[in-house]
C-alpha cells in the first residue's frame, strides 16, 4: 500500500468516527433535552392557603402557606388506576412521576389535599369528626388537573372546610371577671364524608349530634362540620342563671339563616346582666363574615 493510499484510509477512518460520535451525542427520542426521562421529572407541588386558618405562617386575614415540616395527605387520581394517597412534607418531600408509576394510559391526572393528615379512608372517603377536646380546623384542597407527565406546576389551594362558631359576651353590669366565668356548650351534628379524590366534604354526609365544644370565657370559638343550623343548640351558663339558645331563622338585616357552610363563620354576640341573657346579633361572615339577628332572651 503506497503512502496516497495509507493517507486516504486516514481521512475515511476520522470521518466514520467523527460521524459515529456525533450520532451518540444526539439525544434519545425519550430525552426531555435534560438528560432526564419524562417519566423522571420531578412534579412541582405548590400550596397556598385562603383565610383563617391556624396553620403557622400565617397574615392578620389568616392567610398564608404551610411552613417547612408541616405534613398534609396528597391524593393523586385519574382512570385507569387507583387512587394514590401519601403524607407530603413541605419542604422535604420530593416526588416524580415516575414515583406513581402510572399507566402509560393515564392522561390527565388530578391532585388533592387534606391537612392535617386524618385516618384511613374506605373506597375513597374519610370520616371526619370533630373534636370536642382540641379546636382543629380542616383544610381541604380541591382536585386539580395535570396532563400526565407535565412540567406544569401543581397549585394546590387550601380552604377551611368547617364552619367556625365565635360566640361574644357583653354586659353593662358584670365585671370582666364574672363574663370569664361564662360557660357554653354546643351541641351539634359532628361528623361527615370527606371524599379525598375531589378533596371536598360530601353533600349531606353530616351527622352524629353530640356536643363540639365545652368553653369557658367572655369570647370563646369551636369548629363544626356544615349543617343546616336548626341541628345548633348554645347552652349559656353564668351561676345559677342557664339558657338554651339556637341559631335564628333571619340575620339583623332581615336575610334568612339556613345553611352553615364551611369556610365561613357564626358569630353570636350575647349581652348578660345580674338577671338575664339576651341574644343581642348573630352574624354569619366568610371567615371573613354570613349578616346579624336581634332579638331578647330572658330567664
Amino acid at each position: 500500500m503506497n503512502n496516497t493510499t495509507k493517507y486516504h484510509s486516514l481521512i475515511i477512518a476520522v470521518v466514520v468516527l467523527f460521524a459515529m460520535m456525533t450520532v451518540s451525542c444526539e439525544k434519545s427520542p425519550e430525552d426531555n433535552g435534560n438528560g432526564t426521562d419524562e417519566t423522571d421529572r420531578m412534579i412541582d407541588i405548590r400550596t397556598s392557603i385562603e383565610a383563617l386558618t391556624k396553620s403557622p405562617a400565617l397574615d392578620g386575614n389568616g392567610e398564608g402557606n404551610f411552613s417547612n415540616g408541616d405534613i398534609f395527605t396528597l391524593v393523586v387520581s385519574g382512570s385507569g388506576f387507583p387512587n394514590i394517597s401519601t403524607s407530603y412534607t413541605v419542604g422535604t418531600t420530593e416526588l416524580s412521576w415516575a414515583d406513581l408509576n402510572l399507566p402509560e394510559d393515564a392522561g390527565n391526572v388530578y391532585f388533592s389535599g387534606c391537612y392535617p393528615v386524618q385516618g384511613t379512608a374506605v373506597d375513597g372517603i374519610l370520616t371526619f369528626t370533630v373534636s370536642p377536646a382540641e379546636e382543629t380546623d380542616l383544610l381541604l384542597a380541591e382536585a386539580v388537573q395535570v396532563g400526565k407527565d407535565s412540567e406544569d406546576a401543581v397549585n394546590l389551594v387550601f380552604k377551611h372546610a368547617l364552619h367556625k362558631l365565635v360566640v361574644k359576651y357583653v354586659s353593662d353590669d358584670l365585671t370582666d371577671a364574672q363574663l370569664s366565668e361564662i360557660s357554653t356548650s354546643v351541641k351539634a351534628l359532628s361528623s361527615c364524608g370527606i371524599d379525598l379524590a375531589k378533596g371536598a366534604i360530601q353533600n349531606g354526609t353530616a351527622s352524629g349530634l353530640s356536643e363540639v365544644g365545652t368553653m369557658q370565657g367572655s369570647q370563646v370559638s369551636c369548629f363544626m362540620v356544615p349543617q343546616e343550623k336548626d341541628n345548633v343548640t348554645l347552652e349559656v351558663s353564668l351561676g345559677d342563671m342557664v339558657r338554651t339558645l339556637s341559631v335564628p331563622d333571619n340575620d339583623q338585616d332581615g336575610r334568612p339563616v339556613s345553611m352553615l357552610d364551611g369556610g365561613r363563620c357564626l358569630t353570636v354576640q350575647i349581652n348578660l346582666s345580674s338577671d338575664k341573657i339576651e341574644l343581642d346579633g348573630v352574624q354569619i361572615e366568610g371567615w371573613g363574615q354570613q349578616g346579624s339577628v336581634d332579638g331578647d332572651i330572658e330567664l
